[in-house]
């Protein structure tokens, strides 16, 4: 029998419910494998994870449905999935694809249509074309983004 996402959906908002974590996404495969992704505005850490999988596994009925479940906190080196993560990551350093280029910077504000992220960029400065660094505030329409991801620094690396 295939499990349902809406139940899924619903155990988990009762879960969350007055909390900071989100949900992220549920995926559900033709043989009962389901997959949960939260994040949180703080952090999700191993508990969290745990005591939600018991939540879940308590909201259904093996006997009826067998199934494989898989509950999990959003990786740092995943591109962002729902709207929710750009609000997290307001004034985080960020990486955001588009088909033309990519800017690397801080996300400065998030809205319904689109983000505006600081970053720097060489540019010639006349008369002599001289390369010189200036910054740049760019607004960048939701349906040109490719991917978004947050910048992990390393030693002052990006990475």
């Amino acid at each position: 029998m295939a499990i349902e996402k809406a139940k899924i959906e619903t155990l988990v908002a009762e879960f969350i419910e007055g909390t900071d974590m989100f949900l992220v996404s549920i995926e559900i495969s033709a043989d009962n494998v389901i997959m949960v992704e939260l994040d949180a505005d703080s952090s999700v850490d191993i508990d969290a994870c745990v005591d939600l999988s018991h939540h879940i596994e308590d909201g259904l009925d093996r006997d009826k449905e067998d199934f494989e479940l898989t509950v999990s906190s959003v990786s740092l080196s995943e591109p962002f999935k729902i709207y929710r993560q750009y609000l997290k990551n307001v004034g985080k350093q960020v990486r955001v694809t588009t088909a033309e280029r990519k800017y690397v910077g801080e996300l400065l504000s998030v809205c319904e249509e689109s983000v505006t992220v600081k970053h720097i960029d060489v540019v010639k400065v006349p008369p002599k074309n001289k390369k010189k660094e200036m910054e740049f505030e760019t607004v960048i329409p939701f349906s040109d983004i490719q991917k978004t991801e947050c910048v992990i620094l390393f030693k002052n690396k990006i990475i």
